[in-house]
């Protein structure tokens, strides 16, 4: 046999073994029974106790397998019934859609989240959401691109499995992060009725309590929508300054009306919870907490989730985001302009300059509530001073009821070119709601 025979056999031989290695190497694909078992398994990797970044992607390797087989189907099919019961979960619990789809995104990114969204549509389907949900549900679910049945009752798992067109190992990694999420998520004060609760007279009546929205809040939108967009600071500032006044007016009007028909406070206070998005949501937090402040709100940071919660009376609960969201855009504005050079686009010049901005609107606010409360006194009487004070009274208590245990947040400063920066742009914001100035 020549030396070129005898090399090309030997390659044949090791070719050979190195395909019955593999095949002895190679897991057998999971039947429909392994399948439950890794998933069950797989939730426990994904979150919790046991979390074990290892573990899952083995596990999910494994699942993955399964792509193309004849039971990858029935499993995904049965996998979309557990999805699906975990939302009666998480909204039982307390949460909402937006809030839900929100958190997820923050802890697992874009992926996780379209595969929320999904489901919910799912579960909207299911428990005709549509036709039974509280006006609020419906228009988050609007919000969240969720069509009247856009998720069928079986197949919805497959079709957003070929949507994503990724890696087998990425879908299941989204699906069992979010199985494992459900299963350990804290419960939240409820704000709404639970889908359980639901029913077609709870939908109706929910549409109708809410009613046209006053006109001077419509104006005070107006107003704020126009000193926001305008480029000339003059007129920003009238518009602010009209704003203002209006917004003042009709809350401190509104806590008179409610003194003079003796109503019970406590039963009128409500919760709220904002989304706070990144980047730097602790300076936002700030923000907002300055103006809640001013405007008899407290809130409570959820860090882990991106939520606030806000308790108040709903006057200056609708007046409180509106000053709040009229401020953020000042300073996203602001934080443009000021970040030029290479120093002022870093992430610490940043944070500091927004911070700086809301710590300075902080003091500008208190100032101008200082000031609020001397002209309100001479306008309704000493009597506004015992009015106002049960209503404050009133918030603290549902609050310090909701959540008897909070641990206060500290900030703090790296950069002092964006802290100086900030307090400069502060200094040129409009305070634009609150009780600031009430005008004869």
């Amino acid at each position: 046999m020549s030396r070129n025979s005898q090399q090309n056999r030997a390659a044949r031989k090791r070719k050979k073994q190195h395909r019955g290695n593999a095949r002895e190497q190679r897991a057998p694909r999971p039947g429909i029974e392994g399948a439950e078992s890794l998933v069950f398994a797989g939730i426990e990797f994904a979150c919790g106790p046991a979390a074990n970044p290892e573990s899952l992607r083995r596990t999910v390797r494994q699942l993955a397998d399964l792509d193309g087989s004849r039971s990858a189907d029935t499993v995904l099919d049965w996998v979309s019934r557990i999805l699906d019961g975990s939302m009666d979960h998480v909204f039982g619990t307390g949460w909402q859609p937006t809030e839900f789809v929100h958190a997820v995104r923050r802890e697992f990114g874009a992926r996780t989240a379209r595969l929320t969204v999904t489901v919910i549509g799912a579960h909207a389907s299911r428990t005709s959401a549509r036709k039974v949900a509280p006006a609020q549900w419906r228009e988050q679910l609007d919000e969240l691109g969720i069509a009247p049945d856009s998720a069928p009752a079986r197949g919805y798992l497959s079709a957003w499995c070929a949507s994503e067109n990724a890696d087998p190992t990425d879908t299941w990694t989204a699906i069992l992060s979010f199985l494992g999420y459900c299963s350990y998520l804290i419960p939240l004060t409820p704000l709404l009725a639970a889908p359980a609760n639901w029913s077609e007279g709870m939908a109706a009546s929910s549409s109708a309590s809410r009613g046209p929205e006053p006109k001077i809040l419509a104006r005070i939108r107006g107003l704020l929508a126009k000193a926001e967009a305008t480029p000339y600071p003059e007129e920003a500032e009238t518009l602010s300054a009209k704003a203002q006044d209006l917004m003042t007016r009709y809350a401190i009007g509104s806590a008179v009306i409610d003194a003079a028909a003796h109503t019970s406070l406590r039963d009128q206070v409500v919760t709220r919870r904002l989304l706070v998005d990144n980047p730097y949501p602790e300076a936002k937090l700030q923000l907002l907490n300055c103006v809640a402040e001013t405007n008899s709100v407290r809130v409570i940071w959820h860090q882990r989730f991106g939520l606030v919660s806000m308790v108040g009376m709903p006057i200056d609960l609708d007046l409180c985001e509106m000053l709040f969201t009229s401020l953020l855009v000042q300073a996203s504005h602001a934080l443009s302009e000021a970040g030029g050079d290479r120093v002022k686009r870093t992430p610490s010049f940043r944070r500091s300059f927004l911070l700086a901005f809301a710590t300075r609107v902080g003091e500008r606010l208190a100032i101008a509530r200082d000031q609020a409360g001397r002209d309100a006194s001479s306008q309704y009487g000493k009597e506004l001073v015992p009015i106002m004070a049960e209503r404050t009274e009133a918030v603290g208590s549902v609050f310090e009821n909701q959540f008897p245990s909070t641990v206060p947040i500290a900030h703090s400063v790296t950069n002092a070119h964006g802290w100086q920066a900030g307090r400069v742009a502060a200094e040129l914001a409009d305070l634009t709601g609150g009780r600031e100035r009430i005008t004869g």
